[in-house]
């Protein structure tokens, strides 16, 4: 049953799984059907809520009027305190969540997201010129050339059946061109870069090292910034990381929500949907991949490759 907000909006939800609450916040373009990778991992360990608004409004206070959504969702769901993750710019949101409402967040997770601002790099000219889909001609096309480069070329490659669903759903759940300009203007317009050295929440960012819409030193620059934060960057993953390198990532953040403490990231896929291998496992491929390491450069030193 939808929740609504306004005479004009409503936020549909799905809540699956038990245990403490999670409520996942997803970023510019995507519905809640871009969890897929995360949700069965999820909701073996946590109440995971995600949710999508529907219906055109006017964010004239920009990340703030998107939080304010978070919070009537919570509000109408009874979540005392939650953990949040937020991609993108449903990190803004769990970063002002965090904030505005600190009774409500429990542990924080952001992931492909920065504080704001100028920041310390800034998206390249031709990235926003791929996210925005300039120079195509009909819908499809722009979200494909937005999705292409948000992704790496191994991992179209490697899936691209998967990556053709990602854009089907892309296009099935496009938001109106006035609702996507009015969340890309509210992104723009964010900036925490003074407030959020205030977080008080346990917070783990996580990043990958290929991302060309939020390069990777804003990231740094994040964890930084917020007091004890934790932060990992997985190579070979663009903006969609947790897509591209999910069991890395939902391996990360069950470990981070369930005992404080982020295991080291693993620059290689997990084994399954959760992507949590015992730690002998984790080891024996620490160790394989060290010993490969060291074949490959002394066969480079005697001149084999």
């Amino acid at each position: 049953m939808p929740v609504t907000i306004t005479e004009n909006t409503s936020i549909d939800y799905d809540v699956q799984g038990e245990g403490p609450p999670l409520l996942l916040v997803n970023g510019l373009g995507f519905g809640r059907w871009g969890w897929f990778k995360q949700v069965p991992a999820f909701t073996r360990h946590f109440q995971t809520i995600t949710f999508d608004v529907r219906g055109e409004r006017d964010l004239g206070n920009g990340v703030a009027d998107l939080t304010a959504e978070a919070v009537a969702l919570l509000d109408h769901l009874g979540v005392g305190k939650t953990h949040v993750l937020g991609t993108s710019l449903g990190g803004f949101v769990a970063q002002e969540l965090a904030l505005v409402r600190p009774d409500l967040v429990d542990r924080l997770v952001l992931v492909c997201t920065s504080y704001g601002g100028r920041g310390p790099q800034a998206m390249s000219p031709g990235a926003l010129a791929d996210m925005m889909g300039l120079g195509t001609f009909s819908a499809e096309a722009a979200a494909r050339k937005a999705l292409v480069a948000a992704t790496g070329d191994a991992y179209r490659e490697e899936k691209p059946e998967e990556f053709e669903q990602i854009v089907h759903w892309r296009l099935a759940d496009s938001s109106s061109a006035a609702s996507y300009y009015e969340q890309a203007k509210a992104g723009a317009r964010f900036d925490l870069s003074g407030d959020v050295g205030h977080v008080t929440s346990p917070t783990l960012v996580i990043h990958g090292a290929e991302d060309r819409y939020v390069p990777p030193a804003n990231a740094r620059a994040l964890a930084d910034a917020i007091p004890g934060a934790k932060l990992r960057v997985l190579e070979d993953a663009g903006h969609l990381v947790f897509v591209e390198r999910f069991a890395d990532v939902n391996r990360e953040v069950v470990r981070f929500l369930k005992s404080g403490v982020a295991g080291p990231a693993r620059e290689t896929g997990g084994p399954g949907p959760e992507g949590e291998p015992g730690e002998s496992e984790a080891w024996f491929r620490g160790v394989k991949s060290a010993f490969r390491s060291w074949v490959d450069r002394a066969r480079a030193w005697i001149g084999l490759s």
